[in-house]
């Protein structure tokens, strides 16, 4: 009886034992995963964008990871006599249009963007957005201008610039 009880008890052992190794396997692939990715500056972001955030814009956040793919992300408020200036600044050739986007609710693509990145929670309707969509030269651009009365002066721009 004694012996049997012993073979459990090492077995017990054994399988804590690869329990741990697994945890500890799980934390290193999470830490590798991370050491892939590195965030951006705003710097960084604008030079792979291919564009500035312009001068006159207020309440700019960004945040950007570059990996084996890059993807940037920017909310700022901007004039509503500043947006034509700006968005020839931008490499895109194609107009804002007012068609539904499901860019108009999606939710932060970084979890530290959550607090300022707040499209799913606008429930914006189609007149109080303009939107474009344009591949160009590797990157994907995707900009929502958002006006929620048509006699708001400040604009919200929401953008997202990504390669794969």
């Amino acid at each position: 009886m004694n012996r049997r009880l012993l073979k459990i008890f090492v077995l017990s052992l054994a399988l804590v034992g690869c329990q741990t190794r697994a945890q500890q396997h799980d934390a290193t692939v999470e830490a590798a995963l991370r050491d892939l990715s590195s965030s951006l500056s705003r710097a960084e972001i604008e030079q792979f964008m291919g564009f500035a955030i312009p001068a006159e814009a207020s309440n700019v956040h960004t945040q950007g990871e570059a990996a084996l793919d890059t993807m940037v992300i920017a909310r700022f408020d901007l004039p509503a006599v500043a947006l034509d200036a700006w968005l020839t600044t931008v490499p895109i050739t194609e107009s804002l249009h007012t068609k539904e986007t499901l860019f108009a609710t999606q939710h932060a693509p970084y979890p530290e963007a959550e607090a300022w990145w707040q499209l799913d929670s606008l429930n914006l309707q189609r007149e109080q957005y303009r939107y474009v969509y344009q591949f160009v030269n590797g990157k994907s651009y995707k900009i929502l201008v958002v006006q929620l009365q048509p006699s708001d002066q400040l604009l919200t721009i929401y953008l997202q610039v990504f390669n794969t």
